[in-house]
């Protein structure tokens, strides 16, 4: 059978306190060295820009982590994300703190604008073929299709399609 030790209530008062000093000690441990993953979201220009940091670093690989799946989305997220990182970076420059706190924010936003690089994509219809290049292309083709091979209409499409290219080149 298991016995509890009933706490006096001096005894329990002084284990309150100690919980409660180690309890602010870790906390602040923690929180001056940045070693929780932060979640950060800000509204920039019309798109949120949604991040993480930690170590007093932001973490590349979550910026815009939240468009991932729209590739247009995600490259105007991270345009964004760049510009919001060099506009905090200008900010907190701007301010001059002496507290210790501050000067980590802005080294951390200091150091995503100069290593952050967005994703750029431009997504639209694919240019339409030269038709010079189109049939360079067919004759090339028939070219490799009737090498090694005696059929006739083999040559014959290849003589086609390469008249076709010359006539072509030579306009």
């Amino acid at each position: 059978m298991l016995e509890y030790e009933i706490l006096d209530p001096v005894s329990f008062v002084f284990s309150a306190y100690l919980n409660t000093v180690q309890s602010t000690v870790s906390n602040h441990f923690n929180e001056t060295r940045n070693l929780q993953v932060t979640p950060v979201v800000i509204e920039y220009e019309g798109v949120s820009v949604a991040y993480q940091h930690q170590l007093w670093r932001v973490r590349s690989e979550s910026v815009c982590a939240n468009h991932q799946q729209n590739l247009s989305q995600f490259s105007r997220c991270t345009a964004k994300a760049a510009r919001l990182f060099n506009a905090l970076c200008s900010q907190l420059r701007a301010s001059e703190s002496d507290d210790w706190q501050q000067v980590k924010i802005q080294n951390m936003y200091c150091n995503a604008a100069v290593s952050f690089k967005p994703t750029v994509a431009n997504i639209g219809s694919a240019p339409t073929p030269d038709p010079l290049d189109e049939a360079r292309r067919a004759c090339n083709a028939a070219t490799v299709a009737a090498m090694g091979n005696s059929d006739p209409r083999l040559a014959r499409e290849r003589e086609k399609a390469c008249e076709n290219y010359r006539e072509l080149k030579e306009h």
